[in-house]
């Protein structure tokens, strides 16, 4: 019987992105499979929160020395770690000289690097193709995180529809609105945070658009006069100056950036928020539009990529490349209180057709197929 191998060299203390979907997709699906399952983890990543009988095997490599991870991902982990098994893996994370025995299924979550090359390092960006063609010849299935992803697939690699899966993202159960004044205010005096603010949560790299959300909240706050400041959570990115594009903002003194937030802070930093703020330019799923959906937040986001799919009926849509359209939805959403209130409880509302479990469920019954064929 084919052991399932979880390539989880991408989690880290403080994951975010794939650290998450590795977290919560896998771990689940340790619980539902039974056949056996082996963990492959760098020496420095938290423990996996899998089922006791999942084997652990960290590699003598930390997360953050990048060339030996890849080394080791790419050559000798197939021939090391995944003979008679079901290998899952994230991207184009794709060992090399896999063994004839192990079926690959890897969980795409966007296709990125095709579509918005100038994002990353060059050299990232030639190695990471290399491995999508490797990947397409050696794999007969593949997952998508979203219906976007999956589209993305058969539109850029050639993929027959009929070879991709969904199984869709989540978000943690943890998210739901926080109530409790004293924690809010603990909150609030911790990330010296101001009375009423807007938030955006994410790395900031070129993706974001963080230099076109800062001039949208500038424009808002001249044709609607607001007083709410600009709260932005997450770790400093490739490509991204912050004093560049800060420069020409005349409400500078109104934006905070408070860097990583622990997963414990979040429910109550979306909770606080007045409007959640994710105009970003591509994403395969974007897990926290419905975090913020979960604690009850009104959210504002782009009009592209996966984020109609996700967001539902819960959210207001905008031009994520025209500055005046993303000011304009602001000002809307703040100056309607009535509309701001249905709008939480249509994100609220279509929160239910996402969940982990779930997730984790499909993604047992689509290996036990794909090994069967």
């Amino acid at each position: 019987m084919k052991k399932i191998v979880i390539n989880a060299l991408q989690y880290k203390q403080n994951s975010s992105g794939i650290g998450v979907l590795i977290r919560e997709l896998f771990a689940p699906l340790t619980v539902l499979t039974k056949r056996t399952c082996q963990v492959i983890l760098p020496e420095d990543s938290p423990v996996f929160p899998a089922k006791k009988t999942v084997q652990e095997l960290r590699i003598p490599i930390a997360h953050k020395k990048h060339l030996e991870r890849m080394f080791f991902q790419t050559f000798l982990m197939g021939r090391h770690y995944c003979k008679e098994s079901v290998l899952l893996t994230t991207d184009s994370k794709t060992p090399f000289f896999l063994p004839s025995n192990c079926i690959l299924l890897p969980v795409i979550t966007d296709l990125a690097v095709f579509r918005m090359p100038e994002v990353y390092q060059k050299s990232r960006v030639l190695w990471w193709r290399f491995q999508y063609q490797y990947l397409c010849r050696k794999t007969k299935h593949f997952v998508a995180i979203s219906e976007f992803t999956k589209r993305e697939l058969v539109e850029i690699l050639g993929l027959k529809p009929e070879q991709i899966s969904v199984v869709p993202c989540a978000a943690a159960a943890q998210y739901a609105k926080v109530e409790d004044k004293q924690k809010l205010s603990e909150l609030k005096e911790h990330y010296d945070l101001p009375e009423q603010y807007l938030l955006f949560v994410g790395n900031q790299n070129p993706r974001k658009n963080l230099n076109r959300l800062l001039s949208a909240y500038d424009r808002a706050a001249e044709i609607g006069n607001l007083s709410h400041h600009l709260v932005i959570a997450g770790e400093q990115g490739w490509k991204f100056n912050r004093e560049a594009c800060l420069a020409p903002i005349q409400n500078r003194d109104k934006v905070h950036f408070i860097g990583f937030v622990p997963d414990e802070d979040m429910p109550a930093l979306y909770s606080a928020a007045t409007l959640f703020l994710f105009p970003t330019l591509y994403e395969g799923f974007g897990i926290p539009v419905l975090e913020a959906q979960l604690c009850e937040t009104p959210v504002l986001t782009s009009n592209c990529t996966s984020l109609p799919e996700v967001g539902g009926e819960g959210a207001i849509y905008v031009d994520p490349y025209q500055v005046e359209d993303m000011a304009q939805g602001i000002v809307k959403a703040l100056q309607n209180p009535a509309y701001l209130q249905e709008l939480t409880q249509k994100g609220l509302e279509n929160t239910k057709r996402y969940s982990w479990a779930n997730s984790a469920q499909l993604l047992n019954e689509m290996i036990e197929k794909v090994v069967s064929v």
